[in-house]
């Protein structure tokens, strides 16, 4: 694995512990705030085709250009832009 290659898989992994951080805080904070039904309604907008198909129009293009490409980095690059990452102060 190249310097390169490297750099872009830590950043993959970054995002996706960004993520998951994310959304733990998130379910603190519903629990904390006794938000009735939190899970009812994650339960529901998971089940919202429209919404899910909006989110699978994001993944679209980047799966399609790591199909088209013979160095799927520029795709990576891309969907990492559209990540977010921890905030700096």
């Amino acid at each position: 694995m190249t310097k390169g290659e490297k750099n872009r898989m830590t950043a993959v992994v970054r995002a996706a512990e960004y993520l998951f951080l994310e959304n733990i805080a998130l379910r603190l904070v519903m629990e904390h705030r006794e938000v009735a039904n939190w899970q009812k309604l994650v339960d529901r907008l998971l089940a919202d085709q429209e919404m899910l198909d909006g989110v699978r129009l994001k993944f679209r293009d980047v799966y399609d250009a790591l199909e088209r490409s013979a160095d799927p980095s520029g795709a990576l690059d891309e969907l990492l832009g559209g990540m977010p990452g921890p905030k700096t102060q």
